[in-house]
This record gives structure tokens, sequence and C-alpha cells, in this order.
């Protein structure tokens, strides 16, 4: 097990563009359990050497292992959310679909995504293709998150997403299945871990 707390107790910040960064919280083993987007200084802004970008651009399956994802339905939704590439959205209704949820249902998992950004909840727009809500920037969330999914290249016209970038739900079967089968292995292996400790 990592003794090295230090390294984790302090929160990362990441550049997400203009005045907004993205707040990362680690655990002592320095699994990401909670991010959060906050408005940066100009002078947080140059002391932050690390772009977003350059950080969550980890493949799925290196996502699942740097965080802390839960065992449950709320799990499974951000599960399904990693399933979602960059340059891509999926709709509730698809991830409802997947996980024979209703869409409600899951817009209510993707608003208490605890790792914003880092979990792509921003890549689950309507069905309609219109951006929706996104809670983890209360103030103007409709923008924080098309400008989320413009850094990703994803075309959007007044808050529409273009249908091209809807992901064929066969495809976010695929990787979702892929994902958890992962994430399942990974949770045997961690606590097969913890018990030998």
């Amino acid at each position: 097990m990592n003794r090295d707390v230090k390294n984790h107790n302090q929160p990362l910040l990441l550049r997400l563009g203009g005045d907004l960064g993205l707040l990362v919280h680690r655990d002592y083993r320095g699994l990401i359990y909670r991010s959060s987007i906050v408005k940066v200084s100009v002078h947080l802004r140059k002391a932050s050497d690390v772009a977003i970008a350059d950080y969550v651009e980890m493949d799925p399956l290196s996502t699942v292992r740097a965080t802390r994802i839960p065992n449950n339905s709320l799990g499974l939704v951000m599960l399904a959310m990693l399933a979602i590439p960059r340059g891509f959205v999926a709709s509730y209704s698809d991830i409802a679909e997947l996980l024979n949820m209703t869409p409600r249902l899951v817009g209510l998992f993707a608003s208490r995504n605890p790792i914003p950004v880092i979990v792509p909840c921003h890549r689950v727009v309507n069905r309609d293709g219109t951006v929706g809500g996104y809670s983890a920037w209360a103030r103007d969330g409709r923008g924080v998150k098309a400008l989320l999914l413009s850094m990703e290249r994803v075309r959007i016209n007044g808050f529409k997403v273009d249908r091209e970038h809807f992901m064929d739900p066969r495809e976010l079967k695929d990787n979702f299945y892929r994902i958890y089968n992962y994430y399942h292995a990974l949770i045997s292996e961690r606590n097969g871990h913890s018990e030998e400790d």
C-alpha cells in the first residue's frame, strides 16, 4: 500500500479554459474520489501547469483504475458515461435503455457524479440533441456543458449537438461491457489486496 499520503492530500488544479478550473481530490491511495469545477483567479491559472486535456485523455480503463467508482447504481451510470468516447455524446435514453433504468433516473445519477469532467457526464445529452443541464456548475450549467463538449470537438449549434456526434447504441453497449468487466475484475483485485493487508 502507498504510504506517501502528502502528495495525495493536496488537491490538483487543472485548467479547463477561460476562468474555469477543475479541482481534483485524491484519497490516500491516490485514487480520485471527487472533482469540482471552480472559478480560478488569473494568479492560480498561471500556477496550474496542467491542462485538463493532458489529464483526462486517459482511456476509460485507466480512468477506472485511477478513480473510486462506487459499486452501485451510480457506479453503473458512471461506467456507462465512461463508455462515451471524446468527441461523441449519448442520450439519457440510450444509457437508460442500456442499464434498464428510466432516462430521469440516469439524469439524477449523472447529476450526482462525484467526479465531473473526468467521468464525462457532460457527454450525456437529451435525445433531441439539446445539451440539457449540468449540475457541476450551477451558475451556467448549459454554457459550461457546451464549452466542455466544444473543447472535445463536438459541434454545437444553439445548445444543440449535431447528430453526427451521437454514438451508435451498439458501440455504447460494447464499450460499456468492456469497461464493466474490467471494473469488476479490478474490484475483485482490490478486495483481494485489502484482505491481505
